[in-house]
């Protein structure tokens, strides 16, 4: 009867032991899921902010345009980089086509500048995520600008095309400005994607 009784608590003790376990591991995986998920959130709330920052920065170049410009609106308000030859110039050659590029801080001149990429594949090959990456200053703002190290896990492409001919023409005056920011995604396999989209108009055209 003793022996029996040993065996009997041994067993008794082996089941307690799996059940704790069971609980431990579902508790544990509980605890993953949502932290992951938290991380998920979180950066889906950076690339919404970054996606968001690139359309406004486009804005602010074609507002740019119309300073120095303001005599022929209609031929620089969408001029590439800020360039004095759009004036009275209906050739394409110096305005912003339909392309993809990332943007870079002039810090000498305090404005933005676009860079035309050739690559547009997707976030998870490295050639994509080198011409697309996004880092963090030394002042932690997020920029695309080469001399910057901290490096996130985002990547933001912008691609500009204009909705009436598939390159830029003199009586375009509506610009389509799509913002991509992809990111690897933890409660995802691979990594996700997030497009903001606006139509900047010139609405000063003369």
């Amino acid at each position: 009867m003793k022996i029996i009784k040993t065996w009997s608590t041994i067993v008794e003790v082996m089941i307690s032991l799996f059940i704790i376990s069971t609980w431990v591991i579902w508790v544990y995986s509980i605890y993953v899921k949502s932290q992951n998920l938290s991380k998920s959130t979180e950066n889906r709330v950076k690339a919404l902010s970054i996606a968001r920052e690139w359309i406004e920065v486009i804005q602010n170049i074609r507002d740019t345009n119309w300073i120095p410009f303001s005599a022929d609106t209609k031929n620089c308000w969408n001029t590439l980089n800020y360039n004095i030859t759009c004036i009275w110039n209906i050739w394409t050659s110096w305005k912003i086509s339909s392309w993809s590029y990332t943007i870079e801080k002039d810090t000498i001149n305090n404005r933005w500048l676009l860079r035309v990429r050739t690559q547009t594949w997707e976030y998870n090959l490295s050639s994509y995520r080198s011409a697309y990456k996004v880092y963090i200053d030394d002042e932690w703002f997020y920029t695309q600008s080469w001399w910057n190290l901290f490096l996130p896990r985002f990547t933001r492409q912008l691609n500009i095309s204009y909705p009436y001919w598939p390159y830029y023409n003199a009586r375009d005056q509506k610009m389509l400005i799509k913002s991509v920011v992809s990111r690897s995604d933890s409660s995802k396999r691979g990594f996700s994607s997030i497009e903001l989209e606006n139509m900047l108009t010139n609405w000063k055209e003369n």
